[in-house]
């Protein structure tokens, strides 16, 4: 964040003339000589000021109007500034405390605020560190102003890597370390209004702060084209709060990290938690959380804790526990991207569920159903039961899926710091279907002929589900790897048959494995690489990791048709150039048509359901 102080830096001593003027409206100065003005200083537009320590003043002509049509001449009245310098054409009125140490940008509004004030040297949030997942330490995540979801995921979910963890943390410190000062900043066209303490908090250009009541060692990121709004009661301690963010209600913050565009109101309370950009939370609790991209919790009495999530949305009373009372909090868990949780859901950690699964009842510990993706898991306190597959027919799903995208709330023109791969279906969920189908399959011969139920991995099966399951995982395979093909020979347009084959071959080689990291899918050597090189000590500047985490985004579709191509041979692995387009084309696209037509029509069965009188 660059904060635009844009402060005047030709200033001059206050003539005898103008003392007198100032001292006739009403202010007092411990040492007249310590202030400085601009060369076109307008005295009248001081009044009832008292001035200790050094300080700089701008130039004030200007009228502004401010909310409800009032207009207002800028100037600075009834207020105590000590080591403070105010750019030109602000208006600050009713200081109730004083404003100590900070450098005031031009056309900033501050009104009706008690205090504003530096104790010392400060960080302004950056460099705290959150105790995310695990409450009793172990997985602490330094936090920065060029946070990413992806750098926070490696350093939170990579211990096992010592080196990689130490350098992560050099790169994190350094970063945190460069806006470190004695002097607070408020960027550029700044609105502050009835606010009460604001204590080492550094607020960047176009920010708007309304009734907060506490703000304590924070930076707030904010920029013109990605302004931050900061509201009523609202209590933060040692936090960063990025660009576009909204933050209201009552909300209190403590040791918290706030990603672009996110939104925290109506009381809800969070204590050392990451949330990534795109965030909702109202009403409820989170502690210790790893909250993802588009993570949202609306409801009271919901708590989130001691997990981590991405593109997930908590039903009203969703709660977990994180520990036994025996060794305190150390238990954690994971829901993969696109979970949901049913109202009253009760998850005991640790557990882990598959991405775009529902979760429903209470589900005991070791529950681990991420095997088994787009699945309803339903626990009893005792046991869970998995219905694999069952959301991949949902009409919730394809709603979920095609939202995210439109409700990304950043700015098209601001820097974005978290990478974010919205499919749904791609090869790390695809991935899990393939293994699942494998799986199912030997459940369904532990079922044998005469058994309507059975226990795998602690999870329980119901002889109907597992052959749904099989069905719908290969419908979506078959749906996903078709589809992908039919586009990539419509991008080719008019090419002969001959050719088609040598058209299609991807540039790059295939990963077989892929991971979610913080938001982006990638294939897993790409981010094994990143890490390895981060751990030699090849990549050492935030600069350097922003940009080979932009390299691995912008390869998303090269390295996806490697994987679907290398789908193809294993689904037909006798075909060959000569005969590629009757041996894999024809009945690929015939498969995805059965495909389509047969998921569509269950997804518009489940959707007629809405609109039943």
């Amino acid at each position: 964040m660059n904060p635009q102080t844009d402060i005047q830096t030709t200033f001059r001593k206050l003539t005898a003339e103008e003392i007198g003027k100032l001292k006739q409206n009403g202010c007092t100065a411990e040492e007249w000589q310590q202030i400085e003005v601009s060369i076109d200083f307008i005295p009248e537009r001081l009044e009832n000021v008292h001035f200790s320590g050094t300080n700089r003043l701008g130039t004030f002509r200007k009228e502004i109007i401010s909310t409800g049509g009032v207009k207002r001449r800028t100037g600075i009245r009834h207020a105590t500034l000590h080591n403070t310098t105010v750019g030109d054409e602000c208006l600050i009125e009713r200081i109730d405390g004083h404003i100590a140490h900070y450098d005031i940008a031009a056309e900033c509004v501050i009104l009706h605020t008690d205090t504003i004030e530096m104790t010392g040297k400060s960080a302004f949030g950056e460099g705290t560190e959150l105790c995310v997942m695990s409450e009793s330490g172990g997985r602490e995540l330094i936090i920065h102003e060029r946070l990413s979801s992806q750098e926070a995921y490696m350093q939170v979910m990579h211990r096992q890597d010592g080196m990689l963890t130490h350098r992560l943390r050099e790169i994190a410190t350094e970063c945190a370390s460069r806006h470190t000062s004695t002097r607070g900043s408020i960027g550029k066209g700044s609105y502050i209004q009835r606010c009460g303490l604001l204590r080492n908090v550094r607020i960047g250009s176009y920010c708007r702060i309304e009734g907060a009541t506490r703000l304590e060692d924070g930076t707030i990121c904010s920029r013109k084209d990605a302004p931050a709004y900061i509201g009523d009661l609202v209590i933060a301690r040692h936090f960063i709060i990025q660009t576009d963010c909204h933050i209201s209600d009552g909300a209190m913050l403590t040791r918290c990290y706030v990603g672009q565009a996110s939104a925290i109101g109506h009381g809800f309370s969070a204590t050392d938690t990451y949330f990534a950009c795109n965030c909702q939370a109202e009403n409820g609790e989170a502690c210790a959380v790893m909250a993802g991209p588009f993570t949202v919790s609306h409801h009271k009495s919901s708590l989130l804790i001691g997990g981590m999530f991405s593109f997930m949305n908590a039903g009203s009373g969703t709660n977990q526990s994180n520990h036994a009372y025996k060794l305190g909090p150390r238990h954690h868990g994971v829901m993969e991207r696109g979970c949901k949780t049913a109202s009253g859901s009760h998850i005991s950690w640790p557990a882990r569920f598959g991405a775009f699964s529902l979760v429903l009842g209470d589900c005991p510990p070791r529950t681990d159903s991420h095997f088994f993706p787009f699945s309803y898991v339903i626990g009893n306190g005792k046991q869970s039961h998995v219905i694999p597959g069952i959301t991949l027919r949902g009409a919730g799903t394809l709603r979920d899926t095609g939202k995210w995208a439109t409700r990304d709330g950043r700015s098209a023109t601001s820097p974005r710091l978290d990478r974010i791969s919205f499919q749904a279906y791609s090869p790390y969920t695809i991935n899990r279907m393939c293994g699942a189908l494998s799986l199912l399959t030997e459940i369904k011969v532990l079922l044998g002929n005469d058994t309507e139920e059975t226990v795998w991995n602690g999870l329980t099966f119901k002889r109907k589900s597992v052959e749904n399951g099989i069905e719908w995982y290969q419908m979506a395979i078959d749906r996903y790897v078709g589809e992908h093909l039919i586009n990539r020979m419509e991008d080719l347009g008019n090419i002969t048959p001959d050719k088609l084959y040598d058209s299609l071959a991807p540039s790059t080689p295939p990963d077989a494995h892929w991971t979610d990291t913080g938001g982006l899918l990638a294939p897993a050597n790409e981010i094994d690489t990143l890490e390895r090189d981060i751990a030699a000590g090849a990549c050492t500047t935030i600069e350097e990791l922003e940009k080979r985490l932009d390299g691995i985004q912008k390869k998303y579709k090269t390295q996806e048709w490697a994987w679907i191509w290398q789908q193809l041979h294993r689904m037909y692995p006798t075909a060959g150039n000569t005969d590629f387009v009757s041996a894999v084309c024809i009945p690929a696209v015939r498969k995805w048509e059965t495909a389509a037509v047969g998921l569509n029509q269950l997804i518009i069965a489940d959707a007629y359901k809405d609109f039943d009188p």
